[in-house]
């Protein structure tokens, strides 16, 4: 080999390394931990007519600039990582042009925005429609494209939507595009028919005073900026999460996408393990059982630890076999539901165990022949079926041989086996019972040459046939 040679050997050796390598980076992907580097807060502020009636020793509209003044600029001072904007509806137009799109950004999102809003909120009066569901809308290009960030939505108003406008389906859109959290709606008085037609928007906070609206508001911010997080309970009988180990999804429930895999952990303390998870949007969660169970329409409270609760009625399905193991006999059990036309679920071997949810099975086990089970697995049990031991057919012959073994069903011949002997010795494992075995020479051109013979299995046993022509 010459130099050359070699240097191009090594070189191959080196990519084909290289290649390994990456190949084996891109398949070690770890799951994505939700940290948002940015959280930003949209108030979308009613300046409509009836926000100029007075609420106590101010109007209802001086009271809520003062307020998102003070608390912006006190948020900013201690969390660096906020970011506000201000969009206000109802302020632009007159009540009696109706203009059911008045509704604007006053301020963008930014950084130590306090006093921007504060000036931008002086210069505005109230005077319009209540748009409430087309703001919502026009929301969701407030929010810079950012995976990284947490949007949320504080809606401050006095009334109701008086447009045309859904509010309830425009929230929805913001949750299925996983825009932002479902909004805060904080009411200045609005009474139980105001919490009552704004609760399909998100969480409705109705208050009486002044000292009550900043307190509201004041938590509302502090939720969303607290870190949520969730654990998974897979219950047993008992109703206790003791159920583990096994793989989960979580999708997004508008669009299907997948978003986390995980396999279900126990912590060091002997819990589920905790999940930090994007509080935005609506999930999905499919367990990976035997069936899959699922729990649509889940939704986490932002800031809080959420549980998600889930039954697991499963049970282990023993299908055993004395003589078999791995060394002698690696006969599988394919594993279908019974009612329903659907693919294998399931290959387990003989003498191990799987674990499936209660229900009615069909079992393929790939003896030979192949043997049949409808079984019932009993939830939280543990659920045994006895296979008969196999047999051994020891067979003998002078010759190279084509063979064939049978069974005889309803005045039918059914296939078993088929096979060439090539050897003077020829072991074959076989379920008890009455076969016949139907042979002639490989050297022999006539079909009038073939031969059968018939022949019992019985467990555990060995049947010696000497095949003669």
């Amino acid at each position: 080999m010459s130099p050359q040679d070699l240097r191009l050997g090594t070189l191959r050796a080196v990519v084909l390394c290289l290649m390994s390598c990456v190949s084996g980076l891109l398949l070690a992907q770890p799951t994505q931990v939700y940290k948002p580097n940015i959280n930003r807060i949209l108030f979308v502020l009613d300046v409509s007519g009836s926000m100029k009636e007075k609420w106590g020793e101010k109007t209802k509209y001086e009271t809520a600039k003062e307020l998102l003044y003070k608390i912006i600029d006190s948020v900013e001072k201690k969390n660096p990582n906020v970011e506000f904007g201000v969009r206000a509806f109802g302020y632009q137009f007159p009540k009696s042009d109706r203009n059911c799109k008045d509704s604007k950004l006053l301020i963008s999102f930014a950084k130590n925005n306090a006093e921007k809003i504060k000036v931008a909120l002086e210069k505005i009066s109230p005077q319009g429609m209540t748009p409430i569901a087309y703001s919502l809308a026009q929301a969701t290009n407030d929010f810079p494209a950012d995976e990284k960030s947490l949007n949320s939505i504080i809606i401050i108003t006095d009334g109701n939507e008086n447009c045309d406008g859904n509010p309830c389906a425009a929230s929805q859109k913001l949750l299925d595009k996983r825009i932002s959290l479902r909004p805060f709606i904080v009411g200045l008085n609005g009474g139980e028919s105001f919490v009552e037609r704004l609760k399909c928007i998100g969480q409705v906070l109705d208050t009486k005073d002044e000292p009550a609206l900043y307190n509201t508001v004041g938590v509302i911010i502090k939720q969303t900026l607290n870190t949520t997080t969730a654990q998974v309970n897979l219950l047993d009988a008992n109703q206790n999460p003791t159920v583990t180990n096994i793989p989960f999804t979580l999708y997004d429930h508008a669009s299907g996408k997948i978003l986390y895999n995980f396999v279900h952990t126990m912590n060091e303390k002997g819990n589920p393990d905790t999940l930090f998870l994007d509080p935005v949007g609506v999930y999905d969660l499919e367990l990976h059982t035997y069936p899959s169970l699922r729990k649509d329409n889940i939704e986490l409270v932002p800031g809080k630890h959420n549980i998600i609760a889930l039954d697991v009625p499963s049970g282990n399905l023993n299908v055993n076999c004395i003589g078999a193991s791995p060394a002698n006999n690696n006969a599988q059990v394919l594993v279908r539901m019974k009612k329903e036309k659907k693919p294998i679920l399931n290959v387990q071997d003989l003498n191990e165990a799987g674990t499936y949810i209660g229900a009615d099975y069909k079992l393929e086990i790939l003896t030979n022949p192949e043997t049949y089970f409808d079984t019932t697995v009993v939830a939280f049990a543990e659920n045994n079926i006895a296979l008969p031991n196999y047999g051994t057919l020891s067979l003998m012959a002078e010759e190279k041989l084509l063979a064939g073994i049978f069974m005889e069903k309803n005045k039918m011949l059914v296939q078993v086996d088929r096979f060439e002997m090539n050897t003077k010795t020829d072991n074959r494992k076989l379920q008890p019972g009455e076969y016949i075995i139907v042979y002639k020479s490989k050297s022999n051109y006539h079909s009038a040459s073939t031969r059968q013979q018939r022949f019992i299995i019985e467990e555990g046993r060995v049947a010696v046939i000497n095949l003669q022509q």
